[in-house]
């Protein structure tokens, strides 16, 4: 979906205001303010608060779908396309701080089904690239086949999720590229096939 130069401020704010006050704030008096705007200029590009946050949610699919295809078209091995795409997460968590706090809040779920339905349909395209991935590399004699690949899956986004989680609620206090890349190559060591 095309977003807009306009309609991507709006989106940033969003992100910023739910990050910091969580979703109860995003408001249309308090994104008109951020934006320094009135809020009858705000409903010229959103209709309303529930079609700016299934934006937010395209945003970031488009950003994930975007990393997706440069991986393919890099046609690195598959260990290496594991790497590359869990390296991307947390250089672009770390880029965007405020977008780490939306994306692994379960307040920002829970107020609309619909908002976790797009969201898990975001983790469909993660899993199901990643897991082809696992699949390849266990083929190709890299990952070990005892573990079945949807397992290793969650083993990876499962230990991602819960740093970015503990980096959030520290308020960032460490680098999260380098324990990302750090955690990752002791997920990779447990599960590689020692030549």
């Amino acid at each position: 979906m095309e977003i807009t130069a306009r309609q991507m401020d709006i989106i940033e704010a969003a992100i910023k205001i739910i990050a910091q006050g969580g979703y109860e704030k995003l408001t249309t008096k308090n994104l008109a303010a951020q934006l320094q705007f009135t809020e009858a200029a705000l409903y010229r590009h959103f209709p309303s608060k529930h079609e700016l946050v299934k934006m937010v949610l395209c945003h970031f699919e488009n950003i994930s779908c975007e990393v997706l295809v440069r991986i393919r078209n890099e046609q690195l091995n598959p260990l290496d396309s594991i790497r590359r795409f869990v390296l991307n997460r947390y250089e672009l968590f770390s880029e965007n701080p405020d977008l780490a706090k939306v994306m692994f809040s379960e307040e920002f779920f829970k107020n609309d089904l619909s908002f976790a339905e797009q969201y898990k349909s975001i983790m469909h395209i993660h899993r199901e690239e990643v897991i082809g991935y696992i699949k390849a590399a266990q083929k190709t004699g890299n990952i070990n086949q005892a573990y079945t690949p949807n397992h290793i899956f969650q083993i990876i986004l499962g230990s991602m999720r819960l740093l970015i989680s503990q980096w959030n609620m520290s308020n960032n206090a460490f680098d999260i590229i380098k324990e990302g890349s750090t955690l990752m190559e002791t997920i990779i060591n447990m599960i590689e096939v020692k030549q």
